[in-house]
């Protein structure tokens, strides 16, 4: 606890008003001195079992690099209820709420004067870096009603968002010679009925099965068993330990990978720690990129692979067969339509107690 400016020249005026007493005389005790001293010693008072309130932050979804957001900070009593849109503290104190972010995530004003605990504290965030990134905690300064006193403290706890790794748009060529290795082993004859499923983005409308789909409301598409046995397009990628090299590999195998699943071929990723499969479903697209917004560096051997990407420190190599080039050439002019963006942060509201 410690006394703010306006506190320091109140302190200057009584001891100012003190010296005049004692040379002139008490009147200007009386008048000044100990109005001021009362002031003081509520401003103590008042602070002086001050609990930092507990914190709920409502955070932006896990998203690609360049997504912007807000963040709302709700703020309840250390010993009430979880703090939300419907709650408020018991006693709302005018302070000064600084938030602490990562180094991957760019806050214009992480710090807000405000009445902390009638409305939440907003403010704008943008991701500028891959990875797990965690915000908070937050650390609120209080003051009491004069604004003579305050005192700071940190509350405990925070949350975090995952950034994926940014995506490009691949050029038309690169696009039918990364389909063509799909469609090489695809039989464009149709053979028996395999079965039922829901319709997915790129499905030809001949194949809308309509009896079950008027049961069931969704469109329903018939699948062969030439078109379910289908094999994937394999990805093998990799980075050396150079600054900057995983981030531009993941961006390679997210652009490739996610135009390939856009144009409706499934792909395999293998990736240093692991592997993971996407199809033409979101929820496989968003385990790649969540594997993508965590991958480090290492080498992946696999010789069968169809695409082979790796990544280092002046760029990010793709192999395809015997041909390797470096993956700005795959870049194209249009603006891609594919992207995810998954739910209102890991789990809506994130509460952190002090």
């Amino acid at each position: 606890m410690h006394l703010t400016r306006r506190g320091w020249v109140v302190v200057a005026v009584v001891a100012l008003a003190a010296l005049s007493a004692a040379l002139f005389g008490p009147r200007a005790l009386n008048a000044v001195v100990i109005p001021g001293v009362v002031a003081l010693a509520a401003g103590y008072l008042q602070l002086r079992r001050f609990e930092p309130p507990r914190v709920a932050r409502d955070t932006p979804p896990d998203a690609h690099v360049d997504h912007e957001g807000t963040v709302r900070c709700f703020f309840g009593d250390a010993d009430g209820r979880r703090p939300g849109p419907d709650t408020a503290l018991s006693r709302p104190f005018a302070g000064t709420v600084r938030e602490q972010v990562d180094d991957g995530l760019a806050v214009e004003e992480p710090t807000v004067k405000t009445v902390v605990g009638t409305a939440p504290v907003e403010y704008e965030l943008r991701y500028e870096t891959r990875g797990q990134h965690t915000l908070g905690p937050a650390t609120v300064t209080a003051r009491d009603l004069l604004g003579l006193v305050e005192t700071e403290a940190t509350t405990a706890g925070t949350a975090d968002v995952l950034v994926y790794p940014r995506v490009h748009a691949i050029a038309g060529w690169a696009r039918r010679d990364l389909r063509a290795l799909h469609e090489t082993g695809v039989h464009e004859e149709r053979r028996e009925f395999d079965r039922l499923r829901e319709y997915d983005h790129g499905d030809s409308l001949r194949d809308i099965h309509w009896k079950s789909t008027a049961k069931r409301e969704d469109l329903i598409v018939k699948e062969f068993a030439a078109e379910a046995d289908t094999e994937a397009v394999s990805l093998a990628a990799g980075a050396s330990g150079s600054p900057g090299a995983a981030d531009r590999m993941a961006e390679a195998v997210a652009s490739i990978a996610l135009a390939l699943v856009e144009d409706g071929v499934p792909v395999e990723v293998h990736l240093p720690g692991g592997s993971v499969a996407a199809g033409p479903d979101r929820g496989s697209q968003v385990r790649l990129l969540e594997r993508l917004a965590l991958v480090g560096p290492g080498r992946v051997t696999t010789e069968d692979a169809d695409v082979t990407i790796y990544g280092e420190s002046d760029g990010v190599s793709v192999a395809v067969g015997d041909e390797s080039v470096d993956f700005e050439e795959f870049v194209g002019s249009y603006r891609p339509t594919y992207g995810v963006t998954r739910g209102t942060g890991r789990d809506g509201l994130s509460e952190v107690a002090a």
